[in-house]
């Protein structure tokens, strides 16, 4: 670390090589192999060509250290070539049978600031929250999950889905068993992210504030690892009176929400959860999408693998005494004493309510990036109602092909796919590109 002026030459600027934005998933595997756990492969191991497996064992002892422009050139992507080796089944193996193993190496100079700690979002989902993929697809390379289970005495199945009780105590587990936790700050919200002027040798500020004490810092840095996740800005329902004290902008946990008539508003996976979870522990719920019914139908027929939307089957083919349903609708304003109003096909309504939960997701927060200007985005949608602009990257490094020295991780980078098992390896390609232009690879 140096300091160094800032551009007003009044306040200390802390200076590190590479600040990581963010804790979730997506950060805290680059923040891992920037720490030094670089990975390598063993034993017997195949890809899908011949070309691609003779140039694996060329470089299996150090595969950070290649350029991975040399795999596209061989038409395989870089980041399914570290996935394979972490994923190479469907089902979880057990660690001592992997073909992707560590070794500890100096580290990179790096520092991530969050507001949550190690996880991310994941630390505010509802609190009895279940991931949509088995224990296996959550973990990151460097500590299995299995390992985690076994040293906690978890009795768990890796190819069952995991509690979100299990999920952040792991992450947790990963910045301690690998030694992040000095160089994460939590409580840390950045506010923006900037060029440095030309009076600075880095090349980026960004700018934060203590969520407890308000106070700014300022940090410069020659790499920002983007990993906010992809609800970091929530998005606002446009209704009026949504500061009335019954609105709740999150859904946590059915006993925060006093009295019997719930109102959820929504249609995609969190707001599906808040809705089924208060149904059945007693609630009368009032559901309201602007989705129509046939595609949220679809979302439940074709999610029938994961336990809460087979119960969601239960509740559509059952007299639904409690679970009102408005499709097609919008809520327009808040009154005082719960009266709300809502736009339907057939007109408005007005319903009196205990309580009302907004779940309409949100974004990754990309204004932090408006001094860039317009950037480039890869619209990317799944069969499940997940949509997220993604920042379209050099597919061999993960770097923003518009902010030279800045690299999306997790959903926020193109070509991850939206499924986890898709941007875990990422942080391979991201580190692995920082290492190698600071020459410690």
């Amino acid at each position: 670390m140096r300091v160094v002026w800032n551009r007003e030459g009044l306040n200390l600027v802390e200076h590190h090589s590479v600040i990581i934005v963010g804790g979730g998933p997506g950060g805290l595997g680059v923040a891992a192999t920037l720490e030094g756990w670089h990975p390598h492969f063993v034993g017997g191991y195949s890809f899908p060509s011949q070309e691609v497996q003779q140039f694996a064992q060329q470089h299996e002892n150090n595969p950070l250290a290649f350029d991975p422009h040399e795999l596209l050139k061989r038409r395989h992507r870089p980041i399914e070539f570290f996935r394979m080796r972490h994923h190479p089944i469907q089902d979880a193996i057990p660690p001592d049978e992997w073909t992707l193993k560590f070794s500890k190496h100096r580290r990179a100079d790096w520092l991530m600031l969050t507001t949550d700690g190690p996880g991310g979002l994941w630390n505010n989902v509802p609190r009895e929250q279940m991931t949509l993929g088995p224990a296996h697809w959550m973990e990151l390379a460097h500590y299995p999950i299995g390992r985690f289970f076994k040293q906690t005495g978890r009795n768990r199945d890796l190819n069952a889905l995991v509690h979100r009780d299990d999920l952040v105590p792991y992450y947790q587990a990963y910045a301690e068993e690998l030694g992040l936790n000095d160089h994460i700050r939590t409580g840390i919200r950045v506010t923006s992210i900037e060029p440095a002027d030309d009076d600075n040798d880095a090349r980026f500020i960004v700018s934060s504030i203590d969520q407890n004490s308000e106070a700014p810092t300022t940090y410069s840095c020659d790499y920002v690892v983007f990993g906010v996740g992809p609800r970091s800005a929530l998005r606002k329902l446009d209704a009026q009176g949504i500061d009335q004290d019954y609105v709740s902008d999150a859904y946590t946990h059915p006993d925060d929400y006093p009295g019997d008539r719930v109102l959820v508003i929504g249609g995609g996976r969190s707001a599906d959860w808040a809705a089924q979870e208060l149904h059945d522990v007693g609630h009368t719920v009032v559901y309201v999408m602007r989705q129509q019914a046939d595609v949220h139908l679809k979302l439940i027929n074709d999610s029938q693998h994961l336990p809460y939307y087979r119960r969601w089957g239960e509740i559509l083919t059952g007299d639904q005494a409690r679970m009102g349903l408005l499709y097609g609708s919008k809520v327009t304003a808040f009154e005082s004493g719960g009266l709300v109003s809502i736009t339907t096909p057939e007109g408005v309504t007005q319903i009196q309510i205990d309580h009302a939960v907004i779940e309409i997701g949100g974004d990754p927060d990309y204004q932090l990036l408006n001094s860039f200007g317009e950037l480039t985005f890869h619209a990317k949608r799944d069969n499940f109602r997940f949509q997220i602009n993604q920042m379209v990257v050099d597919q061999a490094t993960f770097e923003s092909v518009d902010i030279p020295g800045l690299y999306p991780a997790g959903y926020a980078a193109q070509g991850t796919g939206l499924s986890v098992i898709g941007f875990h390896a990422g942080c391979f390609l991201i580190a692995g590109d920082i290492l190698r232009r600071t020459g410690l690879v």
